[in-house]
């Protein structure tokens, strides 16, 4: 090889050397020189502390009572009985106010099984994006519904979460968020919000705070296309053996439809065999 030779080849891997550093720094992710604001800093704090709510309460039971109202029209009631594994292992009994039997549904993570006493009728699918609408007759999913019983809020993957104030809103008489500056009134709940989003600002969840930030009165979950899937609030809580467990909830979406489960007993840290989670057929 010449010198001439290595002296023209010397710029050119140079410039293929440059190119791909050059090519690496536009394609790795560039770090953000803004440092996140208070408010933000705040709703990660905040997020945090919901997300660790109850996190060491993985088995328990309880019973209590059950109504079920569609677009306002007489209430349905009834008995429920519950037992769960998180994250979402459950078996849900529901009962006539005599006590009855009338519907078991329940889930193994695989599987969710419907059992209906009455009829005989028996269903068994895959349980995954399954929920709990043939049964309470609102779209809740399985998962959703093990953290709502053992009082925990549910969390979905989200990219990023904003809190803002909710001073200037109230609810009315239906339950939903209106404005006050035009004048209108409602109950006069303050408070925060904290919303959860995805990447391209698509909103995941809204989850209601009191004034002092610290207790959640109301959670909004919602679907891929931005309708709302369902509302539950948190209307009563209460300790048990160190546990933060709702005496009351109140799960309803915007067509109508809405169940509340008054807890009677709860029992946690509760023996459970993987059993209890699979339904067979009647016999």
């Amino acid at each position: 090889m010449t010198y001439t030779t290595r002296y023209i080849q010397i710029p050119s891997i140079l410039f293929v050397v440059t190119f791909f550093f050059s090519a690496c720094t536009i394609l790795s992710p560039r770090v953000s020189e803004r440092p996140k604001d208070r408010i933000s800093l705040e709703a990660e704090k905040i997020i945090s502390t919901i997300e660790n709510q109850n996190i060491k309460l993985k088995t328990f039971k309880g019973v209590g009572n059950i109504k079920f109202r569609k677009n306002k029209k007489k209430d349905v009631a009834g008995r429920i009985a519950w037992i769960a594994s998180a994250p979402d292992r459950i078996r849900i009994v529901l009962s006539s106010v005599s006590g009855q039997p009338m519907v078991s549904v329940a889930s193994d993570g695989q599987w969710l099984y419907l059992n209906s006493h009455s009829s005989g009728d028996f269903y068994k699918k895959p349980a995954t994006a399954s929920s709990m609408r043939r049964l309470l007759t609102i779209s809740v999913k399985t998962e959703d519904m093990v953290d709502i019983l053992a009082g925990r809020v549910p969390i979905h993957s989200y990219d990023t979460v904003v809190l803002t104030d909710n001073r200037s809103y109230v609810y009315n008489t239906e339950g939903h968020m209106v404005s006050t500056r035009n004048g209108s009134k409602g109950s006069g709940q303050n408070g925060y919000v904290l919303v959860l989003k995805k990447k391209w600002g698509d909103i995941l969840e809204k989850i209601y705070l009191d004034e002092k930030k610290k207790n959640v009165q109301k959670v909004e979950m919602f679907n891929a296309t931005g309708t709302l899937a369902y509302r539950v609030e948190f209307d009563r809580m209460r300790a048990v053996n160190g546990y933060r467990i709702p005496s009351r909830l109140l799960v309803s979406n915007n067509d109508g439809s809405d169940f509340q489960i008054d807890v009677d007993r709860y029992w946690v840290d509760a023996i459970v065999s993987p059993s209890v989670f699979v339904l067979t057929p009647p016999e």
